[in-house]
């Protein structure tokens, strides 16, 4: 090689190095500015101080108690976020950080029959006597113990896409799920795939290609939304691996649920399989069942019918 070919060399690597750190600093500067807005938007809730422990919580709206428990990725945020999107901020939203999510710490012990009674205790704190619960993803396990255990105050119980059984011992964890793990532990890393990735992002987050490419432009900024309401990540990956510990080793007791049960799950979720929706009807056989050919994960291409179904099932459950 000639001292020609050598420099040509040298100065094409250090152009494209220096492209590339001009592109890290411009994007870490939006970066920073989105974790700012992200830590006012966390600065809004409240923590309920229990003996049994601290839980965050948030409450927006007027109307009929709705107590939403968020899935993996999730926290209070997520849960008023749910709110809006679901039922169009026409109810009393009660939004909670369940274990190991933002500020509610994971206690010595913890199983979903004692995130359920947190509930109970922070219903009692609010004065609220009887709510709706609404359990999306990882949060539904919490949700049908909540309305097994407490049937007195569910009075009414959704499901969204949920957890209702953990997985066979031994199965492997699909390869999107370790990988969405290690974005999980990096804010910046989570940041750069859901800002210039956002189908690859929502791909890992159950939601298929084909799903992806008939959302409308609303639908894509509803996803974005999604995406960036779980900033800061790194705050919210203790609990979801909790999640799947206390999944592992908790009894599902379902025989003495006694309120109105609305499940919907999309066929083609690629992160909980709909077989999470059959088994929650087989176990609460009074509940009605809403399947989706499509949607994914989180059923935002669904959105319309989706929030027609819930308002039909809150007139009825009246």
């Amino acid at each position: 090689m000639n001292k020609k070919t050598r420099t040509i060399i040298i100065y094409g690597f250090v152009i494209v190095l220096s492209l590339f750190l001009l592109l890290v600093a411009i994007s870490y500067v939006n970066f920073t500015r989105d974790m700012d807005v992200a830590e006012k938007r966390l600065s809004t809730s409240e923590i309920f101080r229990s003996p049994a422990g601290d839980t965050e919580y948030a409450v927006q709206g007027e109307g009929t108690p709705v107590l939403i428990l968020h899935g993996a990725g999730g926290g209070f945020d997520f849960g008023l976020w749910s709110g809006r999107v679901f039922f169009n901020n026409s109810r009393k939203i009660i939004a909670v950080s369940r274990f190991g999510y933002l500020r509610t710490p994971i206690p010595a012990h913890a199983s979903i029959q004692e995130q359920a009674a947190r509930y109970h205790d922070l219903l009692g704190h609010l004065n609220i006597t009887k709510a709706v619960v609404v359990g999306t993803s990882a949060g539904g396990p919490s949700a049908i113990r909540f309305a097994n255990d407490y049937p007195e105050h569910c009075s009414g119980l959704i499901l969204i896409s949920a957890v209702s059984r953990a997985e066979p011992q031994g199965s492997d964890e699909p390869v999107p799920i370790k990988v969405i793990h290690l974005i999980q532990q990096s804010d910046y890393s989570y940041w750069l795939f859901s800002r210039l990735g956002q189908s690859v992002m929502l791909g890992m987050m159950g939601v298929p290609e084909d799903a992806y490419a008939e959302f409308t432009p609303e639908q894509k900024e509803l996803a974005q939304e999604m995406l960036d309401v779980m900033h800061p990540m790194t705050r919210r990956y203790a609990g979801t691996i909790n999640d799947a510990d206390m999944l592992l080793y908790e009894k599902k007791p379902t025989e003495n649920i006694t309120c109105p049960v609305l499940i919907m799950h999309a066929r083609d979720d690629a992160l909980v399989n709909y077989t999470h929706a059959l088994k929650a009807k087989e176990n609460i056989p009074a509940s009605r069942l809403v399947l989706f050919d499509t949607g994914g994960h989180a059923l935002l291409s669904q959105i319309d019918s989706v929030r027609k179904d819930i308002v039909q099932f809150l007139d009825a459950a009246r």
